[in-house]
């Protein structure tokens, strides 16, 4: 096995669930759905597994993954987080950081 491939296999890829959830309900309030109509697109007869996948105590089946993908116009992949070094994309809190540093300016010119 080649050296390159060894140092790739050393360090095992897993996900962060909690980012995973961050980014679970991003994509569910830029689509505006709710928890109860997540529910009602899956088939689940209650809310509490979409409750745990927000709360990054558990993640998605495959099934729901996929469902969830295909809701939300974006691959699969773009549901998890990964927990290398940035587990969140930058787009999430962009909005966010955009606020932050116009009140900041804000505050100073006052």
């Amino acid at each position: 096995m080649k050296t390159g491939n060894m140092e790739k296999m050393r360090s095992y890829p897993g996900l962060d669930l909690k980012q995973s959830g961050i980014l679970l309900r991003y994509r569910m309030n830029m689509s505006g759905l709710s928890v109860r109509e997540i529910q009602d697109y899956l088939v689940l007869s209650c809310p509490q597994p979409v409750y745990r996948w927000l709360r990054g105590k558990a993640l998605p089946s495959v099934d729901h993954l996929y469902a969830l993908s295909r809701l939300f116009g974006v691959h699969m992949e773009e549901l998890l987080a990964d927990g290398g070094e940035n587990p969140v994309c930058g787009e999430i809190f962009l909005e966010k950081q955009y606020l932050l540093s116009y009140l900041g300016k804000f505050r100073k010119a006052v």
